[in-house]
C-alpha cells in the first residue's frame, strides 16, 4: 500500500503523540488526513461483522509492541487494517513495505 509509504511521517507523529492511550490511527484516503482515536471505543463504533475481529487484533497488537492503522476509502467504501511494529515508529517504514 504506497499510499502509507507517503503518509507514514504522519501516521507516526500521531501515534507517537497519543501513545499513553495505545491509539487506533485512521487515515482518510481521499481527503489524506490522519486521526488518532482511543483503541477501544474506535473499535466499539465499528459495524457488528467486524467489531469482534478487530478487537482481537487490537489486543494482540497491544501485547506485541504494534499498534493498528485502519485505512478508510470513502469513495469505495472499504475500510481495512493494518499492524506495525511500535519500534518502527522510530525510523520509519519505507514505501517497499506497501509494494
Amino acid at each position: 500500500m504506497l499510499a502509507l509509504g507517503k503518509i507514514w511521517p504522519t501516521i507516526q507523529l500521531a501515534y507517537d503523540d497519543f501513545k499513553d492511550i495505545k491509539p487506533i490511527i485512521e487515515y482518510r484516503l481521499r481527503e489524506q488526513i490522519v486521526f488518532a482515536y482511543p483503541g477501544l471505543p474506535y473499535i466499539n463504533d465499528l459495524t457488528d461483522r467486524t467489531r469482534e475481529q478487530a478487537r482481537r487484533i487490537y489486543v494482540d497488537a497491544i501485547a506485541a509492541g504494534e499498534f493498528m492503522v485502519f485505512v478508510c476509502d470513502t469513495r469505495k467504501r472499504v475500510l481495512r487494517s493494518f499492524v506495525f511494529p511500535v519500534k518502527e515508529s522510530d525510523k520509519g517504514i519505507s514505501e517497499s513495505t506497501f509494494s
